[in-house]
């Protein structure tokens, strides 16, 4: 078995370790702790990365591209540039998600996605590691659906759910839904039954609404305050719910575009370090130059980091690592608080936290070395070094 302990200055798993180590096994990690309690075998390569830091690689579960590249079009070679290109960025898995797209275009994204995440599975490589799909439609509201094209939203019902869930191949994991739509309640019970998780977004619903989608079985929410209703203090509507709820967790967009950093206080004072994840919403122009950009047909312009189509916002080009150094400048947060956003947060809320999100034994190796200031300088994967960082 080829181990290789890794030294750091701190070891965040998120919790901080001074003076830590990481022993490694093949792809799993067998030891963490401080240099006096781990035993380094004689045999082991050791690799002492000074004064940076090792945390957890990070997780992303709404990510639509990177490296020029989109997910919806069901191409290998694309599949594997946005994996080659997110990893380099420190996110070591993440959750394929899909946009709202003609019905025919959809499921073959699915078929091909599902076989995709089978076969990384099977097959290790330094790239991040596809987990599950998310759809991000089309049982979205016309009124909330931001740049989705109208003609493919849909209504929910348990036919559609399952004619998508079929296509997915058991490998659906999470579906954005609008609560207030009128088959919604129905709709998320059955996704509840089959392990998929509801996601409240681009919806128009009112608090009873999203409390009762809550009470279902919904526990996070879609990007929040982005294409939902509006916050009012006679009408505090889906937000007011999320802000409100314990039960959701609140995806979150912390480019300083997507949410003004004061009402990303509000959000932090009201669900606490525990109640929020940090997703990217990449599209296709991540890790790319300012250009022009595919997204399920359409063409999105990236100016100056930010991403419009017909002018309004359409997805990021935000990473992960970027996410985190923005909470920590926005909120004034120690590295493990906002790592944990990254990482622990999102591997509770999707049921993966053994093996993902943690640097822990039995936990999969999978490590971002960051320098005090939380930039990427070295990446592991399942245990191998990924290239370009």
């Amino acid at each position: 078995m080829a181990q290789l302990a890794l030294l750091a200055s701190v070891v965040y798993t998120p919790d901080p370790i001074a003076d830590g180590v990481v022993l490694i096994e093949d792809d799993r990690i067998v030891a963490v702790g401080s240099r006096e309690q781990v035993r380094i075998p004689a045999g082991a390569r050791r690799l002492d990365v000074g004064e940076h830091l090792l945390a957890p690689g990070f997780i992303d579960i709404h990510i639509h591209g990177a490296g020029g590249r989109d997910l919806m079009d069901p191409a290998r070679e694309s599949a594997e540039t946005v994996s080659r290109t997110l990893a380099r960025f420190g996110t070591t898995s993440y959750y394929p998600t899909t946009v709202t797209a003609p019905a025919g275009d959809t499921l073959r994204s699915l078929e091909f996605l599902a076989r995709y995440i089978e076969e990384a599975e099977q097959t290790p490589a330094p790239a991040a590691q596809p987990l599950g799909i998310h759809m991000e439609g089309p049982f979205i509201s016309v009124k909330r659906r931001g740049v989705h094209p109208i003609e493919s939203i849909a209504e929910p019902t348990i036919e559609a759910y399952r004619r998508v869930a079929r296509a997915a191949g058991g490998k659906l994991r999470i579906m954005t839904i609008a609560p207030e739509l009128a088959a919604a309640p129905e709709v998320i019970e059955e996704m509840v039954r089959a392990g998929v998780r509801p996601s409240v977004g681009h919806t128009d619903a009112t608090y009873e609404e999203t409390r009762r989608a809550a009470e279902l079985g919904a526990r996070q929410a879609t990007h929040t305050f982005n294409a939902m209703r509006p916050f009012a203090h006679r009408d505090p509507g889906v937000i007011g719910a999320v802000l409100t709820d314990p039960r959701i967790r609140a995806e979150l967009i912390a480019d300083g575009v997507h949410v003004d950093p004061t009402t990303i206080r509000v959000l932090y004072q009201a669900k606490g370090v525990e109640g929020i994840v940090l997703v990217s919403d990449g599209i296709s122009g991540t890790g790319m130059p300012d250009g022009v950009y595919p997204v399920a047909g359409l063409m999105v312009e990236v100016r100056d980091g930010v991403c419009r189509y017909q002018g309004a916002l359409a997805g990021s080009v935000l990473t992960l690592d970027r996410a985190v150094r923005n909470m920590q400048r926005f909120l004034d947060l120690g590295p493990e608080q906002a790592l944990r956003m990254a990482t622990r947060n999102t591997a509770e809320l999707l049921g993966i936290a053994g093996r993902k999100g943690s640097l822990a034994p039995g936990a999969d190796a999978d490590l971002v070395v960051l320098d005090r200031e939380l930039r990427v300088r070295a990446v592991y994967a399942r245990g191998m070094p990924v290239d370009g960082c």
